[in-house]
């Protein structure tokens, strides 16, 4: 019993582990650009915002200006707001 506790704090700590990375890699992809978005949608996002979180990385388009966003096809999100044009 005591060995199938350790086994799943292992399991919740390699987890977590593996969540912080990717996040730390996600957001150092982020940082150069104001706003992001994905291939697979026509929204772009602030980097913080809680749907630009979900996006893949294989799918993650980034944006220097709002105005490139929306010349590329990609409108505001309505969550985080970013501007329609800057």
């Amino acid at each position: 019993m005591k060995k199938v506790i350790e086994t799943k704090k292992i399991r919740v700590w390699v987890s977590i582990v593996i969540l912080m990375i990717f996040s730390i890699v996600y957001l150092s992809l982020a940082a150069d650009f104001k706003y992001i978005g994905s291939a697979k949608s026509n929204k772009y996002h602030y980097p913080t915002c809680e749907w630009a979180k979900k996006i893949s990385p294989q799918n993650l388009d980034t944006f220097k200006s709002a105005q490139e966003a929306v010349k590329a096809g990609y409108v505001p999100c309505k969550i985080c707001k970013p501007p329609a044009k800057g």
